[in-house]
């Protein structure tokens, strides 16, 4: 499977709202607020344009033709803190059968990549609802560990809350 990650533009939008609304995305999230075309596009110009978020598109490229590709899934760094070189790393799962383990592992790698090589974090954190640990797996198995547990962090869906667990990697550098 070959991916790339290119950062996203203001015509995206339409994807991200679909993937940012579809229900289990928003069961990942900790804000649960539905998106619309508008808030999308105002996120963007105030956390996208403004640097502080580092929003890409994954692509796959098409192994039958080599050179066409489409996209995937969305994920991105945010927060970034330059003075003490920290960001988080997000994911939205998707509802397109092409982001699963493996395309959602490769995407990390190339994100920490970014974060470290072309940003210059130091460390780069993720949090994950508990109850994913599948997702828990995943950013462990791109050299993520437990930093800590955050209990009752959240409302879930079903009204009650849930802990969630901050992972952390940190540069080799």
């Amino acid at each position: 499977m070959r991916i790339f990650l290119r950062p996203i533009t203001e015509a995206d939008g339409k994807k991200i709202v679909k993937w940012r609304n579809a229900p289990q995305v928003v069961r990942h999230c900790f804000n649960r607020v539905l998106v619309t075309e508008e808030s999308n596009r105002d996120f963007y110009k105030a956390h996208v344009e403004t640097g502080h978020y580092k929003q890409y598109i994954v692509e796959r490229v098409d192994e039958d033709f080599g050179v066409a590709s489409y996209a995937i899934a969305t994920v991105y760094l945010k927060d970034m803190d330059i003075i003490n070189r920290r960001c988080e790393l997000c994911i939205f799962t998707s509802d397109d059968e092409e982001w699963n383990t493996e395309s959602q592992s490769i995407a990390i790698k190339l994100l920490l990549e970014k974060a470290f090589c072309e940003f210059g974090m130091h460390k780069v954190y993720s949090y994950v609802f508990s109850e994913f640990q599948d997702e828990i797996e995943l950013l462990k198995s791109a050299g993520f560990e437990e930093e800590a547990i955050l209990k009752k962090e959240a409302l879930s869906v079903d009204g009650s809350y849930v802990d969630a667990y901050r992972m952390v990697v940190f540069s080799e550098v």
